[in-house]
C-alpha cells in the first residue's frame, strides 16, 4: 500500500464516522427516512473529505472551482451508486439500514479513491 493510500484509508475513517454519525443521528433521534439521512451523511462525510485530501492525502495546493467541481461530481456519483444499493438492500431485499449503509461505504470507498486520485486531483500512478 501507498502513503497516499494509507492518509486516504485515515481520512476516509474520519469522513465515515461524520457520515455514519450524521446519518444515525437523523435517522434514529430525528426520524428521519433512511436515505435523506443517509444523503446527509453522505455529504457531510464528503465535506470533510474534501479539506483533508487536498490538503494531507494528494498535497494539492490548487482551491480553483474547477477541483472542487470534480471533487463533487466523482462523489456524487458515488452517492447514486449508495443510494442505489442501500434503496436495493433495504427496500427489497429487507436488510436492515445501519448494516446496509456500512455496507454501501465500504463499496463506494475503492471507487472514491480511483476517481479522486486519478480523475478530480489528476494524480498519476508513479512507476
Amino acid at each position: 500500500m501507498t502513503r497516499e493510500f494509507l492518509k486516504f484509508i485515515v481520512v476516509g475513517i474520519l469522513c465515515t464516522i461524520v457520515n455514519y454519525l450524521v446519518f444515525f443521528v437523523l435517522l434514529d433521534f430525528l426520524h428521519w427516512h433512511y436515505l435523506l439521512s443517509s444523503g446527509t451523511g453522505f455529504f457531510s462525510g464528503v465535506l470533510v473529505g474534501y479539506f483533508f485530501n487536498r490538503a494531507w492525502t494528494f498535497q494539492i495546493e490548487d482551491k480553483s472551482k474547477t477541483l472542487l467541481i470534480k471533487y463533487s461530481f466523482v462523489y456524487i456519483c458515488s452517492l447514486i451508486i449508495s443510494l442505489a444499493f442501500l434503496r436495493l438492500s433495504v427496500g427489497v431485499l429487507g436488510v436492515n439500514a445501519k448494516i446496509a449503509n456500512v455496507i454501501a461505504i465500504g463499496i463506494t470507498t475503492c471507487t472514491n479513491f480511483s476517481g479522486i486520485k486519478f480523475w478530480a486531483f489528476g494524480k498519476r500512478v508513479k512507476s
